[in-house]
């Protein structure tokens, strides 16, 4: 892989970091809308979820996931760039998600997060995020958001 300016690895990071920032403030749909490129795809079905082709279809994902939640946090960790051509790139990391729906039940996994970006002006956009377990989904997934 060819070297990656520093601004730029930590540029990238800081994406993958800020989507858990995002994805954390429920109920604010439109940052985390503008995250995506608009044909950006979606693939969650490695651990259950939905795949999402383009903005109407995550648009309702999270706009659903959003209404059962009441909280969400999530930390990010083994951050590293599989590839990188100067105008876009691959990374990946390690993500423990937890949440707690509107109704007490609760959820903790331990996935991994797979992010395609492109270069967007002076910034990043992700065009292909998909979640992979890092250990077993639990049961308490599919009872919040398995009707996705």
């Amino acid at each position: 892989m060819p070297s990656i300016p520093l601004e730029t690895r930590v540029a990238l990071q800081d994406q993958m970091t800020e989507y858990c920032y995002l994805v954390d403030n429920i109920g604010e749909l439109e940052p985390l809308l503008d995250y995506f490129t608009e044909d950006a795809v979606l693939d969650f079905s490695a651990i259950g979820l939905p795949l999402m082709n383009g903005r109407a279809d995550y648009l309702k994902f999270y706009s659903e996931v959003f209404a059962d939640m009441s909280h969400h946090t999530h930390y990010l960790t083994n951050f590293r760039i599989d590839a990188y051509d100067g105008d876009s790139a691959s990374t990946r990391a390690y993500v423990q998600g937890m949440g707690r729906a509107n109704d007490g039940n609760e959820v903790l996994v331990h996935v991994r997060y797979t992010m395609d970006f492109v270069r967007d002006g002076d910034g990043w956009k992700c065009r292909r995020y998909c979640i992979f377990p890092g250990m077993p989904v639990p049961d308490s997934l599919e009872q919040i958001h398995g009707d996705r």
